[in-house]
């Protein structure tokens, strides 16, 4: 039974996530806005975590203020009978001794799935449990990596941060608007109401991951220079991606015989075609003349072509058996007459390391940053003090 109820409220959810596409469209937008900022000049020092603090009852709102007292956070209990309801105003979270509430997670989302009338109270506090829990890690991370900069950040360098911030996401801004048809902030807000969002709320987000991701970038440390010895490893490795398959770039010239009063009209046309050929006429203007297949229009051209990828393996071995400029005999089918042409012939090549050097470079250099990022981000966590509302849950 519960496994079928939880059918029911991921389809449900599904549904509502279907039609909410366009804020799922405005996430995207956001996360692929500008890359991470250089922010700083040096490394930050993270201040020493607070002592890890249980989570109590007290109530549903913390204070970040409460520094001598015990947390205020909500103790939430998702196993027996008895179980808190979440609220938009819940705690969900702490970091450092900084509340995260479900809102910050998912206030548009909770939105929706309290508005659905189909869904059962205990349906939907299962979809909101879930939809916390796959949201939560990468929210604290984000958390970990805002306290550590305004530790380290003055305030008035980062009132500079934010103005430099604010043409990027106009331009996010401007695209959203272009893409819904509208004009003004203020149509864009209407429309964005209806989701549980607004300009300024994605303004907020934008800023956040934007200085999320600038922080890391500056204070993670990645290598200057990569040496010869590591790309030239790195290209006998990957050598694969560097080859190319053999292929033929091919034009085609058909001539049907429904098309030209029978055969024997067909066989006169074609024969005027091989005429043509043989008078060094230009392939591509007779197949533009003479053609009855669609490719016509494109002047015969069909592309660019790799060994098995016709089911016509004796035309497909004499295609690639042929230079460039080289010409197949004249096929005779069923209803209609063939001939075709090879306009470039491209034999399997791998790049040399020269070629691919700069390549190659830049590939490790952005491995060995993201490296750098992943790194800088678990020691940033390591100092932390996180405590969430399923700490106690067995792990499964």
């Amino acid at each position: 039974m519960e496994a079928i109820v939880a059918r029911n409220s991921h389809s449900r959810l599904s549904a509502m996530q279907r039609r909410h596409a366009p804020l799922l469209l405005v996430v995207v937008v956001l996360l692929s806005g500008c890359q991470g900022k250089s922010l700083v000049d040096d490394n930050p020092v993270f201040a020493e975590a607070p002592p890890r603090r249980s989570l109590t009852n007290k109530s549903t709102v913390a204070s970040s203020d409460d520094e001598e007292g015990e947390s205020q956070i909500q103790a939430v209990s998702f196993t027996g009978s008895s179980k808190t309801k979440i609220v938009g105003n819940t705690v969900v979270a702490e970091v450092n001794g900084r509340p995260i509430f479900v809102d910050d997670l998912i206030g548009s989302l909770r939105l929706a799935i309290e508005a659905e009338e189909s869904l059962s109270d205990e349906q939907r506090q299962q979809i909101l449990e879930k939809q916390i829990k796959g949201r939560l890690d990468n929210y604290i991370e984000q958390e970990i990596v805002v306290q550590a900069l305004k530790q380290k950040i003055p305030e008035d360098r980062q009132q500079v941060i934010e103005e430099s911030l604010e043409k990027p996401f106009g331009e996010v801004i401007a695209n959203i608007k272009k893409d819904r048809k509208l004009t003004t902030d203020e149509e864009l807000n209407q429309v964005l109401s209806t989701e549980g969002l607004s300009v300024d709320l994605l303004r907020e987000s934008f800023f956040r991951i934007q200085m999320v991701n600038g922080y890391l970038s500056t204070i993670a440390e990645s290598p200057d220079t990569i040496s010869r010895l590591e790309m030239l490893a790195h290209y006998d490795e990957h050598s694969e991606e560097f080859t190319t398959q053999e292929r033929i770039r091919w034009q085609e010239l058909v001539v049907l015989f429904t098309s030209n009063d029978g055969r024997e009209g067909a066989e006169a046309r074609m024969t005027e075609v091989v005429q043509q050929l043989q008078k060094d006429v230009d392939f591509a203007e007779l197949a533009t003349n003479y053609s009855d297949a669609l490719s016509a229009e494109k002047r015969g051209d069909m592309g660019w072509l790799t060994r098995g990828s016709l089911s016509d393996n004796a035309l497909e071995e004499q295609l690639f058996s042929l230079p460039s400029g080289g010409m197949t005999k004249v096929y005779v089918r069923d209803d209609r007459f063939e001939v075709y042409r090879v306009v470039d012939h491209q034999p399997a090549r791998t790049a040399p390391f020269q070629e691919m050097q700069k390549e190659i470079e830049q590939r490790i250099r952005a491995e060995k940053a993201k490296a750098a990022r992943q790194k800088t981000m678990q020691d940033l966590r390591a100092k932390a003090s996180v405590v969430t509302m399923f700490d106690n849950e067995p792990k499964s």
